[in-house]
C-alpha cells in the first residue's frame, strides 16, 4: 500500500534543488541518510537523503525542467523500497508578491518565534509612543513578564506578557494559555496576544490587550505541565467572543498603554 505526503515548495528548495521532508513524512524515510531510489518522470534516480536535516537532494534539473514556482505542490510517495516524485495540480505561475513573502518557519523553535513577536511589539510601542515610552526586557522571564514599559517622568512601569501565535490562519481563531503557576494578577500587568503572519512577515492588524485581572477570570485548563488560564477569540474586528472587548488595532497599542499610565498616575497621587 502506498504512503505519501504533499509539500508546498518554498523558494530555497527550488534554488538549491532539494525537498524538505516534513514531520508527517519522516516515518516514510530511512533512519540513516544515504542514497535512495526515486522514480521521477518514469525514470529511476539515485538521490541523496540527509537524515539530519530531513532533505532529499538532487532535484535542480527536475525543478528547472518543469519551470517550478514557489507554492507548487509536490507529491512524495513511497512504494516498497522506492519513492516517487510528481507534481499535484502544478501552477504555471505564482504572483510575485506571494513568491517573495512565502517563508518556511518549520525550523524555528518556539523560543525564536516568541522573540520575533516580542521584537515586533517592542518596535510598535517605541515607534508609536510619541517619544514618551521606553521598553526593556527582563534578564529572566520566570515571573511571566516579557517586556517592561516605562513612561518618561513616571516611575511606575507597566509589565507585559507577550503571547505570539503563527498558526491562527489555519485554526481560525487565536488561542493562548498563560501558565497559572507564574501568573500574578496586578493592575499594572497585561497580556498581549498577537498573530504573526509568516507571508506578510508582520503581526496581524489586531491584537489582544488583556488586563491580568481579567485574565485571572479565564478558563482553567490542565495538562502535564500544570494548570493554565486559557484565552481564545477570533481576531476579526467584528468578533463577539468573550475576549472581544480587549481586541484593539496594533496601531493603537501605544496609545492604550499611555492611557493606562494616566490612570495609574491618578491612583498613585
Amino acid at each position: 500500500m502506498a504512503k505519501k505526503f504533499i509539500r508546498k515548495l518554498i523558494d530555497v528548495e527550488i534554488k538549491l534543488g532539494f525537498l524538505h521532508i516534513p514531520a508527517v513524512g519522516i516515518e516514510l524515510m530511512p533512519e540513516k541518510g544515504g542514497r535512495i531510489t526515486v522514480v521521477i518522470d518514469g525514470k529511476e534516480n539515485k538521490l541523496t537523503y540527509n537524515a539530519k536535516h530531513k532533505r532529499v537532494f538532487g532535484l535542480v534539473r527536475w525543478y528547472k525542467k518543469h519551470n517550478t514556482h514557489v507554492s507548487d505542490e509536490v507529491v512524495f510517495e513511497k512504494r516498497g523500497s522506492k519513492f516517487t516524485l510528481s507534481f499535484k495540480n502544478k501552477t504555471q505561475e505564482t504572483p510575485l508578491k506571494e513568491a517573495e513573502t512565502l517563508v518556511d518557519i518549520s525550523g524555528l523553535s518556539s523560543q525564536a518565534k516568541g522573540d520575533i513577536v516580542e521584537e515586533r511589539i517592542k518596535e510598535l510601542i517605541v515607534l508609536q509612543g510619541q517619544g514618551l515610552l521606553s521598553v526593556y526586557r527582563p534578564v529572566t522571564d520566570t515571573q511571566g513578564v516579557d517586556l517592561v514599559v516605562t513612561k518618561a517622568g513616571m516611575f511606575q512601569p507597566i509589565f507585559l506578557q507577550i503571547k505570539g501565535r503563527f498558526n491562527v490562519a489555519k485554526v481560525g481563531f487565536f488561542l493562548m494559555d498563560i501558565n497559572k503557576k507564574t501568573f500574578t494578577p496586578h493592575h499594572s500587568y497585561f497580556v498581549v496576544g498577537a498573530y504573526f503572519n509568516p507571508q506578510k512577515m508582520e503581526i496581524d492588524e489586531n491584537v489582544l490587550l488583556v488586563p491580568s485581572l481579567e485574565v485571572a477570570k479565564g478558563t482553567v485548563v490542565k495538562s502535564k505541565r500544570g494548570e493554565s488560564l486559557r484565552i481564545q477569540n477570533h481576531l476579526s474586528p467584528d468578533s463577539q467572543g468573550r475576549w472581544a472587548p480587549f481586541l484593539i488595532k496594533k496601531t493603537d497599542l501605544a496609545n492604550k498603554l499611555l492611557e493606562k499610565f494616566e490612570e495609574m498616575a491618578r491612583y498613585i497621587k
